[in-house]
């Protein structure tokens, strides 16, 4: 399902990508493809926007996560990452469940490919 996002959430999510970039958070953890960050950010930042807690000026000094959930965030990005380019690669798929939450599992290449990386060990 395609969502439609508030402006303000699509400008700070790109600010917050910028950041990242910047400070070479995607090529250390190895993340390429940033679509999943991208979503996740955007969906974070609505929630703040529905409660009220996304801040409209270009203030710099204004965090809009706190240092906890900054840090979830960014465990998520780099796990959520992960996740999807095992999925491009055919290792996992996923499917909506009945709370119409992505669910994970192991494809047959990937039951094979563990199979066969237990066996090297």
């Amino acid at each position: 399902m395609n969502r439609v996002y508030q402006p303000l959430v699509i400008q700070k999510t790109n600010e917050i990508i910028t950041i990242l970039k910047e400070t070479n958070f995607f090529s250390d953890y190895e993340i390429e493809n940033l679509t999943f960050t991208e979503n996740y950010l955007k969906d974070r930042l609505t929630e703040k926007f529905i409660l009220g807690e996304l801040d409209m000026s270009d203030d710099p000094n204004f965090d809009v996560f706190s240092d906890e959930e900054f840090e979830e965030m960014i465990r998520c990005i780099i796990a959520g990452s992960l996740l999807y380019e095992l999925k491009e690669k055919g290792l996992v798929n996923s499917y909506e469940d009945e709370n119409t939450e992505e669910t994970f599992f192991l494809t047959k290449e990937g039951k094979n490919f563990m199979n066969n990386t237990l066996l090297e060990d």
